[in-house]
């Protein structure tokens, strides 16, 4: 036991001051009106009512819950891919090669990307009115109805190529003799799929998808930052690209703190929820397996 603490030791230090020190810092400044450059004075929960009182907070809320109606297209897609090419697929090497490409491109240029094919004068109206239908071009990017469902969009190309490689590995890690015995009991594909599949990789499936919770709520700026601005209005930010907002561009310093610390609450709660489902999981597979 010793010896382990010895070897977790430096790596649980380093953790505490990179991480927790800096949270409980904005916490701390969480309850001033933080003036980085003079006094700042005690102000409470002042921040907290601020911002829960300001109706562009609820709008901003709004849309991360918006972008989680996209978490099942994120999961299944490259689920449903990466289960694909288990079977003798031509080149199904260079198919996940290029299928990872988005991946290792930074949100910048993959904003950029998107920005120049969906704005107005861009390759995708310009499509759309060679192909005769001038009448289903839009402005994607500047119109509140459409914006979101984009950013969604945007999010799974550049996720993509990820997921599948988790999900490629997963498959790989289950037994060929579960799928053989299924198919001499007359299982099909799909049928192997569920019933088979699905089950050894489940553990797989909830980290993906705590994952993609995850990043939905922290790692959004770059992308929203080059592709939107967050507009038009607020119709496409995030809480990331608030904080950002509130404290490099108003100066609003305090209430930046007060929404990093529900922000950084809120996302606490995803591995709580997810290990409540793996838990819950198990406790079902041990009834069913007695």
């Amino acid at each position: 036991m010793r010896n382990t603490w010895l070897l977790l030791g430096p790596a649980l230090a380093l953790e505490l001051a990179v991480l927790f020190l800096p949270l409980f810092y904005i916490g701390f400044r969480s309850l001033y009106d933080w003036n980085p450059a003079g006094t700042s004075e005690f102000v409470g929960f002042e921040n907290y009512y601020w911002l829960f009182t300001d109706p562009d907070f609820w709008e901003i809320v709004g849309n991360q819950l918006f972008y989680l109606l996209g978490l099942p297209l994120w999961v299944l897609a490259p689920l449903a891919v990466a289960y694909l090419l288990r079977e003798s697929v031509w080149c199904a090497g260079l198919l996940r090669s290029i299928y990872f490409l988005p991946a290792v491109m930074s949100p910048a240029i993959v904003g950029l990307v998107f920005r120049s094919l969906l704005s107005t004068d861009g390759s995708v109206n310009a499509a759309l009115d060679g192909m005769g239908l001038g009448s289903w071009t839009q402005s994607w990017l500047t119109h509140p109805d459409w914006v979101k469902p984009v950013v969604i969009l945007m999010v799974l190309w550049a996720g993509f190529g990820t997921g599948v490689l988790i999900f490629t590995s997963a498959f790989a890690a289950v037994p060929r003799d579960l799928f053989e015995a299924a198919k001499l009991d007359g299982a099909n594909f799909w049928q192997q799929f569920w019933y088979v599949a699905m089950p050894s990789i489940s553990n797989t499936v909830v980290l993906w998808t705590m994952y993609q919770i995850v990043a939905i709520f922290l790692f959004m700026f770059g992308w929203i930052y080059v592709l939107t601005g967050g507009g038009p209005g607020l119709a496409s930010a995030t809480m990331d690209f608030s904080i950002y907002q509130q404290f490099i561009r108003f100066g609003f310093y305090g209430t930046a703190a007060a929404q990093t610390v529900v922000l950084v609450l809120s996302i606490a709660l995803v591995p709580a929820i997810g290990y409540s489902i793996v838990a819950l999981q198990r406790q079902f597979t041990g009834a069913q397996n007695r």
